[in-house]
Formats: C-alpha cells, structure tokens, sequence
C-alpha cells in the first residue's frame, strides 16, 4: 500500500500529474484544489495517495494532506459516488469550505459543484454531516458578520460578472463596518473596489 510519494514532477495531464519518485513514473490523479499546490514541471512534490484496485486498472488518487485523503475516503463511500467524482467534489472548493457546507447542509453549495445535482447534494449531508463534523478542520475565513450563504452569494455574483474568486474575496475580507451587510449593499462595495484597481 503505498501512503504517500515524495518525487518531481515530470509531466502534468489534465487531470494527473506524473511523479518520479527514484526513476519510477508515477501517474496520480490529482483533483484541483491540490493541484493548486503541485509546481510546474521539474519541481518537487509530496503527495499523500489512496490507491484504488479494480478489475481492469490500478488508479492512484493524490491528495495535497493526509486530511484531504481522509475526506476523500469519506466521499467515495455514499452510495453513488464514485473515485471519479469523489475527486470532482473535493476540488470543487477549498477543503474548509467543502466540509463547512457540508456541516451546514447547505446542498445548494454543494449542487454547484459539476455534475452533483440536489439528490446528490442531499445525500452528502445526509451521510457525511456528523462524520465531517469530527474532522480536525476549521471553518474558512469570512468578514464577521457576513452569513456563510449571503458571502457565497456575494462571491458567485462577483464570479458571474468575470472577477476572479481570489480577487473578490480579498475585497470582502476587508469590508467596513459601515457597509449593510445585504447582497446588494456587499455587491456595490465591492465592485467599487475591483473597479478601482
């Protein structure tokens, strides 16, 4: 069983990266989020694997931490998810906000991400609150104040209008006190702000 690989980086795929690791080739699907980290190609990376085994193949899946490998785990066991969309999910955001929206049934988070639908999204919470609840993994930072819904929806109308996600929530970290915490009032403060720059 192989838990982690510690190698360079020697080709990178769409969805996989190549790593070798003492002049072996190792092809690891890796989802987006852990992607992030990964260097380009030449650079050193260490990640922590599940390998899976069927009939017809054996598929490495790369996650960036070993609590990423565990909420990956916890994923491909409700019914209907597979290791294919276990990994789509996991990348759909960041691990914090992934577990949150879990922890807080929000499904219609959840329903954004590519090719999970209501049902789907409803089973996940169903099946996985009280687990994510024990994972040792902090809700993502916000704008105090600001309910975790009412900053998803600032953030997608901003993403919707072609600002990218980082750039937004820089701009919302940082609101004012003085600005009504309402979608229209959040809106307008920070389009104000990424117009400027």
């Amino acid at each position: 069983m192989i838990g982690f690989l510690r190698g360079k980086v020697v080709a990178m795929g769409t969805a996989d990266i190549t790593v070798d690791v003492g002049g072996v080739g190792y092809e690891v699907v890796v989802d987006r989020q852990s992607r992030l980290g990964v260097g380009p190609v030449g650079s050193e990376v260490v990640l922590w694997i599940r390998t899976l085994v069927r009939e017809d193949a054996i598929s490495l899946f790369g996650f960036d931490s070993e609590v990423g490998r565990t909420v990956f785990d916890l994923l491909v066991s409700v019914s209907g998810i597979g290791p294919k969309m276990g990994s789509a999910i996991l990348g759909g955001f960041s691990l914090a906000e992934l577990v949150e929206a879990v922890r807080e049934k929000n499904t219609k988070k959840l329903s954004t991400i590519s090719g999970v639908g209501k049902k789907t999204a409803e089973r996940l919470v169903l099946e996985l609150c009280e687990k994510f609840m024990a994972l040792p993994i902090e809700a993502p930072l916000r704008p105090a104040g600001i309910p975790s819904l009412l900053f998803d929806d600032v953030r997608s109308a901003l993403a919707n209008l072609g600002f990218a996600p980082r750039d937004v929530e820089s701009v919302l970290r940082a609101v004012p006190l003085d600005v009504h915490p309402t979608l229209e009032g959040l809106v307008r403060y920070a389009l104000s702000i990424l117009t400027a720059r």
